[in-house]
């Protein structure tokens, strides 16, 4: 049967499973995959855009910090402690590498984990990886979208043996029953398409990398990078039956035209990239799956050194951490000083670090007219986003107006405080839900452009005096960083003008 008529028939039952996926079974992989493709579609694309992205979620934030500070990814052991500072050091396509896999993870984990599942995940893992390796021994300069291409290539299949309940019975027993004939035309025949197909779709429906295609594609594929997907894909299922097998071999030749490593470099290569797959999935909350990755000395292996276990919704204030952003704070300053990320490790400092809920930087607007919030960390992120402003220079005088005259930071617990009660007024007390708060203006060479805010109010936790302190002392640092790129700034001009015309 012709590949056009098999598209035909089997339309229908693909389509409702993709609609299923993406409505009801894989919403959070949806919405990061699209915020990704969101900052992806910009001409200029922001690191701190995706840092956003994986800010708003504890979990998705505490597994990057993570890989971020592992070896393979951080080989000369720099500490980093905020999202911002990962993005810079490890380069924006590792952290979307990064996201993408803990997205898929988090979708699978949570599903209903057959056998079928773990297997197929453990292989992707272990495929990206290895095509990963192969690349960079070829120093491709697309290596993480290699990765990437390679875990989601069999992304159909995963998400299927997931969420699929009768349908997935019958298609196992027929797999079982018929196990010399090729599984994907026992698919068509039960499910009416092939698992490949409904990845292909997939792919297309949330605008994944072209690379996918290319995998699907196998050694047919014109792209070289395909065939390099397909490679890694091969490597994974012949490691299953042991490391010293025919299969293996003849592969690790392959590798070696490819890479120009002697045979005796390749073998080594090839075992250590299953070790760091393991690695990774463990990291990524996998466990699961790591244990079915083959590695060379299996009883040796640690069974689980490196799971990530259940994330807090709110996060508890952390000192430690706090030190640890403070110096990457003036790490920054020293070697890269850009106002926007130095607000934006600050944002992340206050929110991680001091264990707010709802943390909010807001800027004043070129004219002076309005101060709206420009980032923030808080579930109900897109509603403060789009309500959290006020108007400058308009009675009545409130809290927030007074703050951007200049005020030191204030720490607001009684709308009753006759200090304070004559300027707890106006509509954004209701958009903040009349909670109590901390909030500190920010200020640029002598000048106040925005105002940091923070609560507790979701989870219902009370703010405390360390609490304050430790915003107090990253909005300190926040002014000490602006203050050093305006001196820079100044300089610099300085020098441009003494330059002979």
């Amino acid at each position: 049967m012709s590949s056009s008529t098999d598209s035909a028939t089997t339309s229908s039952p693909m389509d409702g499973w993709v609609v299923r996926l993406c409505e009801e079974e894989m919403p959070v992989f949806a919405q990061t995959i699209g915020e990704i493709n969101k900052i992806l579609g910009k001409e200029e694309y922001s690191s701190l855009s995706l840092a956003r992205v994986v800010l708003q979620d504890p979990s998705m934030t505490a597994k990057v910090l993570k890989l971020a500070n592992s070896a393979y990814y951080n080989p000369g052991g720099t500490s980093i402690s905020t999202i911002s500072r990962a993005v810079v050091v490890l380069g924006f396509n590792a952290v979307q590498a990064i996201c993408v896999t803990i997205a898929v993870i988090e979708s699978l984990v949570k599903g209903n984990a057959k056998d079928r599942v773990m297997r197929e995940l453990a292989r992707s893992i272990h495929a990206a990886s290895q095509a990963r390796s192969i690349a960079v021994a070829q120093r491709d300069q697309s290596s993480e979208e290699i990765f990437i291409a390679a875990l989601l290539m069999n992304l159909g299949q995963m998400a299927f043996w997931c969420f699929a309940g009768e349908e997935g019975e019958q298609l196992d027993k027929a797999l079982i029953n018929s196990p010399q004939r090729d599984p994907q035309e026992v698919e068509r025949e039960v499910l009416g398409f092939r698992l490949s197909s409904l990845t292909t779709a997939l792919a297309e429906e949330w605008k994944l990398t072209s690379l996918v295609h290319e995998g699907l594609k196998g050694a047919a594929s014109r792209d070289p990078r395909g065939r390099l997907i397909n490679l890694g894909h091969q490597i994974a299922i012949e490691s299953e039956n042991g490391w010293n097998s025919p299969g293996i071999r003849k592969l690790a030749t392959e590798v070696g035209k490819i890479t120009g490593k002697a045979s005796g470099e390749v073998a080594p290569m090839l075992e250590a990239c299953a070790c760091e797959a393991v690695t990774t999935a463990r990291t990524m909350g996998a466990g699961m799956a790591a244990r079915l990755i083959p590695v060379p000395n299996k009883k040796s292996d640690p069974e689980s050194s490196f799971e990530v276990g259940e994330v807090l919704s709110w996060a508890d204030p952390d000192p430690m951490l706090q030190l640890k952003i403070l110096r990457d704070i003036t790490a920054t300053m020293m070697s890269k000083p850009d106002l926007g990320m130095i607000l934006e490790m600050v944002l992340e400092g206050i929110h991680r670090g001091a264990g707010m809920d709802r943390t909010i930087l807001a800027l004043v607007s070129p004219g002076r007219a309005m101060v709206k919030a420009k980032h923030v960390l808080a579930p109900d992120r897109l509603r403060l986003l789009d309500r959290f402003w006020f108007e400058m220079g308009k009675p009545p005088k409130t809290l927030f107006t007074e703050i951007m005259d200049g005020a030191e930071s204030v720490w607001v617990t009684d709308y009753q405080d006759p200090s304070l009660a004559p300027l707890l007024i106006g509509p954004l007390l209701d958009v903040v839900e009349r909670a109590k708060f901390f909030v500190a203006p920010v200020c640029y060479s002598g000048q106040t452009i925005g105002m940091f805010y923070a609560d507790r109010h979701p989870s219902g936790r009370e703010l405390d005096a360390d609490a304050f302190e430790a915003f107090k002392l990253f909005v300190h640092q926040a002014n000490m960083g602006l203050d050093h790129v305006a001196r820079l700034r100044v300089a610099a001009a300085a020098q441009t003008a003494a330059k002979p015309k």
